[in-house]
């Protein structure tokens, strides 16, 4: 990556405009396209314009800066989190989102935008999967990207999206120490799919210390008063930032460990949303 600097002004001052990106390259079903992103800029959300019909047709959206991957997510999961938080979808549109808008303050909306330097090759990568029963022949795909001109800025952070994969060996109490944890790392959202596995309780420990527990009766009713969302079926949602504000509440992932009380054997699979501190304020 670029050489990062200290942001030299409060986050969140300007409003986001839209900028048309790049023509794709790539013209079919099962291929990578790629979008070459304009440097310098800083980047809230990348909108997709496709003629598809068909969610799962885009496998995965990545967001490459020099070769590094810095978050990706399947476009099942960028949908699901639209019907989650209730968001406006039109077919075709695909959103992959950095800011998050629906957050109470600046600081929390503007946590995880994706600031780049006029140095960095920014890249993103569509992977189309096989064509879907009602999809066109030959798909289609423009992008446009609400951002702001950072001016220079230095990355202090980046967002993070991925996914995981987890085993539960039977029903009972299952422990999953979260990979990579460090006081640099933060999750915003957890997503548990529940497709193998269901969870009835979350326990949620630095170490030896329990800091969060929460039966399943209690986290549906309050992601549904506190958040405003939607129960998706066969989905567990864990969202850190239920109240709002963004980086208040976020989880330091520093010795992070869960129990999941589940009810058998499988798989869960896991969406992990949040952001990492990449450099630190000049002294």
């Amino acid at each position: 990556m670029a050489e990062l600097k200290q942001v030299p002004r409060a986050l969140g001052q300007i409003q986001p405009t839209m900028l048309q990106l790049a023509s794709a390259t790539g013209s079919g079903y099962e291929e990578e396209w790629s979008i070459k992103l304009q440097a310098g800029m800083t980047y809230h959300s990348i909108e997709l314009e496709t003629n598809l019909q068909e969610i799962p047709t885009i496998k995965r959206v990545t967001l490459d800066i020099g070769g590094t991957p810095i978050c990706y997510s399947s476009n099942v999961m960028m949908s699901l989190i639209d019907d989650l938080y209730q968001k406006f979808k039109a077919t075709g549109r695909f959103i992959f989102d950095f800011s998050k808008f629906e957050y109470r303050t600046p600081a929390g909306i503007y946590q995880t935008q994706l600031v780049t330097s006029l140095n960095d090759d920014v890249t993103l990568l569509v992977e189309f999967d096989t064509k879907g029963a009602t999809d066109p022949v030959i798909p289609t795909l423009k992008a446009k990207a609400w951002v702001t001109d950072n001016n220079n800025a230095g990355r202090m952070f980046v967002p993070t999206r991925y996914e995981l994969t987890q085993y539960s060996a039977a029903a009972g109490e299952h422990t999953w120490i979260f990979p990579n944890g460090a006081a640099h790392r933060h999750i915003q959202r957890i997503i548990f799919k529940e497709s193998e596995v269901a969870i009835s309780k979350i326990k949620v420990k630095r170490g030896t210390r329990t800091i969060h527990t929460v039966t399943r009766a209690d986290l549906d009713y309050m992601n549904a008063r506190h958040g405003k969302v939607a129960k998706q079926a066969g989905y567990c949602l864990l969202d850190f930032t239920l109240f709002g504000f963004g980086i208040h509440g976020a989880m330091n992932t520093a010795g992070l460990s869960f129990e999941l009380d589940v009810d058998g054997a499988g798989a869960i699979k896991t969406y992990v949303e949040g952001y990492e501190q990449v450099a630190f304020p000049q002294q």
